[in-house]
């Protein structure tokens, strides 16, 4: 009698011991749900931030382009890309640039008095220079208007003849 009484104290025991080992597996089942619900709301808006940050470093780099000795027309002109430069970047001297270059792509397009077609350069009466090109397909673009200017001599006068152009920076997206 003394034994029974036991074996029942120890089923119930063990009946109370498995009912806490599942109420701790059952709470911390249930914080570490709590914890990515919380993390997920706190990283929320992380991947829209991104977005913007890459967006912004996109225009950044337009100016930055724009600028650069390699295509500007001179130092005191501001967004002014220089059209010989601009021809001698496009035979594809710029993959010397390739670890230079933080952007997907770079185009220039002259934009006014132009035909419609895109005429790649280097050829006669070309209207687009394609800069630089990473091959990536997944991105997407950011442009600005630019003056795209060259050296023209008509008899003893040298004058700057200038078109309106629109470069174009290509932003990797990361999906």
């Amino acid at each position: 009698m003394w034994s029974m009484g036991l074996e029942r104290l120890n089923k119930k025991g063990q009946m109370k011991i498995q009912q806490m080992a599942f109420m701790i597996v059952a709470v911390f089942i249930f914080f570490i749900l709590a914890g990515i619900f919380l993390l997920r709301i706190s990283f929320a808006g992380l991947y829209e931030d991104v977005d913007r940050l890459e967006r912004e470093q996109a225009i950044k780099s337009l100016e930055v382009i724009a600028d650069m000795q390699e295509l500007n027309c001179g130092s005191s002109e501001y967004f002014c890309l220089d059209e010989d430069k601009l021809r001698i970047m496009s035979e594809g001297f710029s993959m010397e640039y390739e670890d230079f270059w933080s952007v997907a792509s770079i185009e220039v397009r002259k934009i006014y008095n132009t035909t419609r077609e895109d005429i790649e350069c280097p050829d006669i009466n070309c209207n687009y220079y394609n800069l630089y090109d990473s091959g990536q397909r997944n991105k997407e673009t950011e442009s600005t208007f630019v003056s795209i200017c060259k050296r023209v001599r008509s008899g003893d006068l040298r004058y700057n003849q200038c078109e309106i152009g629109k470069l174009t920076v290509g932003r990797f997206i990361n999906e």
